[in-house]
């Protein structure tokens, strides 16, 4: 820390940010069943240079190791040691690797056999790694073990890399090593070699929800090369967007491919997968195709069941070719993180250093390094390269780059070929565009200050996005005296270079008097999204802590963030660059209400009644009178969190009446926010944008829903109207419709049908809209509203005229869409349909054509949930009314 007002940090760019995420915890491991009905008995020895290095099938002599496994046995009895490490032998035989290899090995009930089926084992990698240098896929995530290969070196200790479970309830186990299981029996070096495939990287990071959609984000290196029939991959997000049902179908396709180009020049095809209609969470796409490889070839040891009275020694020729291709073959450059260029105002001469290490033969003069400068950085393809100098006879290579041209934005790769032609880089590629990545840094005086965005204020529990465009004197947000004695102040801050952000702080002074400043500190916050958590970086928080009862109303915090970076100018950066953020302090009204009645037509009036951020009293275009309305369009979510809630607060406190009829809040409203998933319900992270209106018993500090969020999908006119303005894609969608007086439907909140609030309960009312990344549009605007003020009676008029004829059918209709045929007693051009609820809340208004004195039109209701509901016909003095029942 420089100074007493901030912690000094490397706050990290987006593409440093990238490079940085290193570690995936423990995913769901594989699943592997055998069925016991089996007839073909017959044994696959294990692979030709295993045998020749042993003498013969039966010989004692270990094969040459090419890397070391280390087996922890965790009730293991000891006769089943024998066939584990049988098993552990034909792999060290196969796997190259410098590192030893870490299982854990447990003996646990999995279940007991059925007559046809039993669960022979479970394994997976107990972490996965990107590491980020020598990894040939730089957004992949690599099994622990090929992570340790990869890199040379040691990651996780003596950690395990590899848990496998085998199923100790299983009696017909075959524990012997000559490969022959009797009929009825299982072949204990089988399934041990089947799972270690599983642990050394046969595995898929596919997660599936509950709704039919899936995610591979962040996806696995044994995705990056999985395909369907038309050779697209699963990874490629502008074709299988995350958290979607067209990637979910890939898995239930029996279309799915694992297509390498070491594969491909080894075996002459791709390995289909097993990827069955019915997802089975254990097996699919993380095993080879059952019915394209069944007992008895070659490549079926990895598919996912055993077979009784059968022996497999031989992981097989495209499960060794699939190895290949996840680089358990491969030529690792490494280029220590110490020797990389980094951000620096010095202008030296840099000495680059790797060693290159390969598992075949490299290609002689092979080693080169690539180098942008400029604005050419972004552009790999531009890069010139040269040749560093080898150091001997050793596998080092350096470079040294001139201080002379060690200047500006530096970028830079290295490249080696083996003598088969495989090119390998560091750092790696995109999986899917096939992109170079590159280090990059910036060398020399930094005269350019931080960037502060996405500021955030959060008070019980709920963030807000200040308006951009707050200046001094602007009222952006309000608490409630007595609710909190806290504020906490969020943004991201980020420095154009690594050696980051020095000091950040917001300055804050209370009804115009100066406080000393609260220090922001930096940390990695948690975003949830929408089918995954995201971690981000540079978020600064700090809190700005008030005496208790030292809020009261009319107190006025306006604040500001400071932000200084680490560089010799000690850049400063203020935001926002003039004036200041507002709070404002505001209190209930001190006499309790038993009704609240407001057309809102006198906005002055109207003011003293209500404290908002982010609404306002106002004539929106096109109306002929103020509402209470969010802005237009509504503020999206911008604060760390991707959130942000807007809301208007009822200062006159409401005692609840003991009648439920009595105990409503009543009004016009129009809702075009945005839409959920189909089929998503309130809460869930797919529910997207809302609006809602809710109650507080405590003075503000804790809140509770009257009844439940909606959108624009409440009401089929608001959801028309969303979707006929939609523009953009992606997070930058947004719905350019406009509100208008045709939109407005009535709306009634019961405020005791819950029971979380009960009669005689003095309340704040709030109404809320809450807003998340992504789509935004028009917002929320109320008229006409009455708490606990009983409708207004039936008019009563002349009996009106009955038409002849009246029909609607079916009735009950199971799917919403009906007839509606009537005789009306004279001439019309049109008529009035009319639907509403069985409270008188009008649903839907449409006109239905006439032809002379004849009606017969076909209506679709299939939005309306399952319920009675009333449809009125009127034309002219003509009015009938029909019950009529969706049913599903």
């Amino acid at each position: 820390m420089s100074t007493a007002l901030g912690q000094k940090t490397a706050s990290r760019s987006a593409y440093q940010n990238f490079a940085m995420q290193m570690r995936l915890s423990e995913p769901a491991g594989t699943t592997c069943t055998a069925r016991l009905d089996n007839k073909n008995f017959y044994s696959i020895p294990a692979p030709d240079a295993f045998l020749k290095a042993r003498g013969s099938a039966n010989a004692r002599v270990a094969a040459p190791q090419t890397s070391t496994f280390v087996v922890t046995y965790n009730g293991f009895p000891e006769n089943a040691k024998a066939a584990f490490q049988l098993a552990v032998d034909i792999w060290q035989s196969i796997i190259v690797s410098p590192i030893p290899i870490r299982i854990r090995a447990n003996w646990t009930p999995l279940g007991n056999p059925t007559r046809s089926r039993v669960t022979l084992g479970s394994a997976s990698p107990t972490s996965f790694w990107r590491p980020f240098g020598p990894a040939q896929k730089v957004d992949a995530f690599y099994p622990i073990a090929l992570a340790e290969k990869i890199s040379r070196r040691n990651i996780n200790g003596n950690t395990p890399d590899i848990s496998a479970n085998f199923n100790s309830s299983v009696t017909s186990w075959y524990l012997g090593t000559d490969g022959k299981p009797g009929p009825n029996q299982l072949d204990f070096t089988t399934v041990v070699l089947h799972e270690i495939g599983h642990g050394l990287g046969f595995f898929s990071g596919r997660s599936v929800g509950n709704n039919n959609t899936a995610s591979l984000r962040p996806f696995i290196v044994f995705d990056a090369f999985v395909e369907n029939g038309q050779g697209q991959r699963v990874v490629d997000e502008t074709v299988f967007a995350p958290g979607s049902a067209v990637l979910y179908n890939q898995f239930v396709g029996d279309n799915l491919f694992f297509n390498g180009p070491i594969l491909q020049r080894k075996t002459g095809q791709k390995a289909r997968l097993f990827a069955p209609a019915t997802f089975q969470g254990g097996s699919s796409t993380s095993h080879l195709d059952e019915r394209t490889y069944p007992d008895g070839n070659i490549n079926e040891l990895m598919t996912p069941e055993a077979s009784n009275g059968v022996a497999n020694f031989n992981p097989g020729p495209l499960t060794l070719g699939i190895f290949e291709d996840m680089e358990w073959k491969t030529t690792s450059i490494i280029h220590e993180e110490d020797n990389r260029i980094r951000d620096s105002e010095d202008i030296v001469d840099r000495v680059l250093r790797v060693t290159v290490t390969s598992d075949t033969t490299l290609t002689p003069n092979s080693v080169r390094l690539f180098i942008g400068r400029g604005a050419s950085v972004t552009n790999t393809a531009s890069y010139s390269a040269v040749t560093p100098t080898r150091v001997g006879n050793t596998d080092v290579y350096t470079y040294t780059l001139p201080a002379s041209l060690a200047t500006g934005q530096i970028g830079y790769y290295f490249q080696a070929q083996d003598a088969s032609g495989r090119t390998f880089t560091n750092p790696g590629k995109f999986s899917g565009s096939g992109q170079q990545f590159a280090y990059r840094a910036t060398l020399g005086p930094d005269n350019v200050a931080p960037s502060i965005t996405q500021l955030g204020l959060r008070a019980n529990a709920l963030y807000t996005s200040p308006a951009a465009t707050t200046t001094a004197g602007t009222n952006s947000y309000y608490i409630i005296a007595g609710a909190t004695d806290t504020l906490q102040v969020s943004a991201i801050i980020r420095d154009d270079r690594t050696t980051g952000v020095d000091t950040a702080y917001v300055e804050y002074q209370v009804n115009g008097v100066a406080q000393t400043p609260t220090p922001l500190r930096y940390s990695t916050q948690t975003r949830i999204l929408t089918d995954a958590e995201d971690e981000v970086d540079s978020v600064y928080i700090g809190r700005l802590r008030f005496s208790t009862g030292s809020l009261v109303a009319g107190t006025r915090i306006q604040y500001r963030i400071v932000a200084i970076d680490s560089t010799r100018a000690r850049n400063r950066v203020v935001f926002p660059a003039t004036g200041f953020y507002e709070v404002v302090v505001v209190a209930p009204q001190t006499t309790a209400r038993t009704s609240y009645s407001n057309n809102f037509d006198n906005p002055t009036a109207t003011a003293a009644d209500f404290a908002t951020n982010g609404f306002n009293i106002g004539q929106p275009s096109g109306f002929q009178s103020p509402l209470l309305q969010s802005d237009h369009p509504y503020r999206d979510g911008n604060t760390f969190d991707f959130e942000n809630n807007t809301s208007a607060l009822l200062l006159a406190p409401i005692r609840l009446k003991a009648n439920p009829d009595s105990a409503k809040i009543r009004f016009d409203e129009i809702a075009l926010v945005e839409p959920g998933e189909l089929g998503s319900i309130y809460g869930s992270p797919d529910f997207y944008d809302y609006v809602i209106v809710e109650g507080s018993k405590d003075n503000g500090r804790t809140w509770q829903q009257f009844e439940v969020g909606y959108d624009a999908t409440d009401f089929a006119a608001w959801e028309r109207a969303w979707n006929s303005s939609i523009t953009g894609t992606g997070i930058n969608t947004r719905s350019s419709a406009v509100g208008a007086p045709n939109l407005f439907r009535k709306q009634e909140i019961s405020m005791l049908e819950n029971g979380l609030f009960r009669p005689n309960d003095v309340v704040l009312i709030r109404f809320r809209l809450y807003a998340d990344q992504g789509a935004f549009g028009w917002g929320w605007a109320i008229d006409n509203l009455q708490v606990q003020i009983p409708p207004p009676p039936p008019i009563l008029a002349v009996e009106p005229t009955k038409p002849t004829l009246f029909s609607v059918y079916p009735n009950p209709s199971s799917n919403g869409i009906i007839r509606v045929e009537a005789q009306l007693a004279k001439v019309a051009t049109e008529a009035g349909l009319t639907l509403t609820s069985p409270m008188g809340q009008t649903i839907r208004s449409l006109t239905l054509p006439v032809r002379g004195t004849t009606i017969n039109e076909q209506v679709d209701l299939g939005q309306l949930p399952t319920g009675l509901y009333f449809l009125q016909l009127k034309a002219g003095d003509t009015v009938e009314t029909k019950k009529i029942m969706i049913a599903r």
